[in-house]
């Protein structure tokens, strides 16, 4: 590595700490959803307000984003990428929570996402890679819609709509990027809810937030999709 490349991990990783510690107050703003009679939850108030929030925040952005910054270097999309991982680690607390993806965060978040990168495609030149942005996140919609009809029960709307998210900034690297990261999910979803069973901590029935683990796909598609997908296309 270069000075210059560790410059820019070091400088990113300083920014997940700040991405971090702007959690909590993030969380506090969000405005509560409209319940059903009889349902309650968590306030997000009371959720930001949690102990140590920032600073889980930030350990978990700062290595997160000082990796994203070592694999993609100055590849215009870090900022993208950069933000969508701090999304990620917002939402994915929330539903881990409260088992909701706040529509004030997720669908704000294609229009970010559509604005940086379509910034990266005309500073790099890259509008074929946008086009595949487009592509990647209407198939992953699509995908995850078309899941949410069949089992209902087994995965939300709010899955749909963040998997869009997800699938627009995937896209830009390659669509075997978002299989890569929706197959990811999927298997790590199926372990830890199998590992729940077996311990008699859930049953077949019992709904598990399945956000945290579409972010997690994201980040091992980003840091590893190009290996992946080549030593499948390999194999």
């Amino acid at each position: 590595m270069t000075v210059s490349d560790v410059a820019l991990v070091v400088g990113c990783g300083l920014l997940g700490v700040l991405a971090g510690a702007v959690i909590p107050p993030w969380v506090a703003r969000l405005p509560e959803p409209p319940m059903v009679d009889g349902e309650t939850k968590v306030p997000y108030a009371e959720l930001a307000r949690r102990p140590g929030l920032a600073v889980a925040g930030a350990a978990l952005l700062a290595p997160c984003f000082g990796l994203l910054a070592w694999r993609l270097g100055t590849d215009a999309a870090l900022p993208a990428v950069l933000y969508v991982a701090t999304v990620g680690v917002l939402v994915g607390y929330v539903d881990l929570r409260v088992r909701l993806l706040p529509n004030a965060v997720v669908l704000p978040s294609y229009g970010v996402v559509i604005a940086l990168l379509t910034v990266a495609a005309a500073w790099s030149d890259a509008w074929g890679s946008l086009l595949r942005a487009l592509v990647g996140g209407i198939a992953l919609w699509g995908f995850l819609a078309f899941l949410g009809v069949l089992a209902p029960s087994g995965m939300g709307f709010g899955d749909v709509k963040l998997g869009g998210v997800l699938g627009l900034t995937l896209g830009w690297f390659g669509l075997g990027h978002v299989v890569v990261g929706i197959l990811v999910a999927f298997v790590l979803g199926g372990l830890v809810s199998l590992g729940m069973i077996l311990t008699r901590r859930a049953t077949r029935t019992t709904a598990i937030p399945f956000g945290p683990f579409l972010v997690l796909g994201f980040v091992v598609a980003v840091l590893g999709g190009d290996l992946l997908v080549d030593w499948y296309l390999g194999g």
